[in-house]
């Protein structure tokens, strides 16, 4: 007479987290939004951060940004996680960005992360959005502004528009480096996450150099962040 079999075990349910991600992902991947190129990328970025639960918070300059035709912006944000670009793309949707050309499944409108490459996009009229945060050895929070990227302000007399990222609404903050996967992870773990972009005064370059511009900017969004004084470079 044969054995009675084992009972079947039901199989673990998902992580709601891993739910959340895929779902999001997924609608990036498979239904892509209809138009042009740029109205996809920025459709598809909104739609990513919303099916992880993300809402991004836009604060106006107390200055407005100067508007000249043909004068593009060179735009200077601190890094926070991978997502930032898909961030800065909802909020300022009429910029390229200087990161890879897809960002978790999302085609993101962007150059090189080079001073050239920047200013060739600058002189052609179209704004930059740059992520120059480089980190200090032995130090968290903000990190240093690499003068590199300045230069294609410099070189083409684009005013630059400091931006200050800030989450909040999670109880630790969102992983540090390039992983996008482990940005979306995090993301999808915390609903109700927050994103502040804040549009700080814009610089003008005429007089300054490189060094100066990124001391400037570094110190205006170190004053929204609250983050500890930097020392003179």
């Amino acid at each position: 007479m044969a054995a009675p079999s084992a009972p079947l075990r039901p199989a673990p349910a998902a992580h709601p987290r891993w739910l959340r991600v895929g779902a999001a992902y997924a609608a990036e991947r498979f239904r892509p939004p209809l138009g042009s190129p740029r109205r996809r990328a920025v459709c598809g970025a909104a739609r990513l951060l919303t099916g992880l639960g993300v809402r991004v918070e836009v604060r106006a300059p107390s200055t407005a940004w100067p508007r000249t035709p043909g004068r593009a912006l060179l735009v200077v944000a601190n890094s926070v996680s991978a997502l930032d670009p898909l961030v800065l793309l909802t909020a300022l949707p009429g910029t390229a960005q200087a990161a890879p050309d897809r960002i978790a499944g999302v085609p993101v409108p962007a150059v090189p992360p080079v001073s050239g490459p920047v200013a060739a996009a600058l002189r052609r009229g179209t704004s930059v959005t740059v992520r120059p945060e480089q980190p200090v050895p032995g130090r968290t929070g903000l990190g240093r502004f690499s003068p590199t990227l300045f230069a294609a302000a410099t070189e083409t007399g684009s005013p630059v528009c400091p931006v200050a990222l800030r989450y909040r609404g999670a109880g630790d903050p969102p992983p540090a480096g390039r992983s996008a996967v482990a940005a979306l992870r995090w993301l999808g773990s915390r609903p109700g996450v927050v994103v502040e972009v804040h549009l700080l005064p814009a610089l003008t370059p005429s007089g300054a150099t490189p060094a100066e511009l990124a001391t400037l900017a570094e110190y205006a969004v170190a004053a929204v962040l609250e983050a500890p004084a930097l020392t003179p470079r």
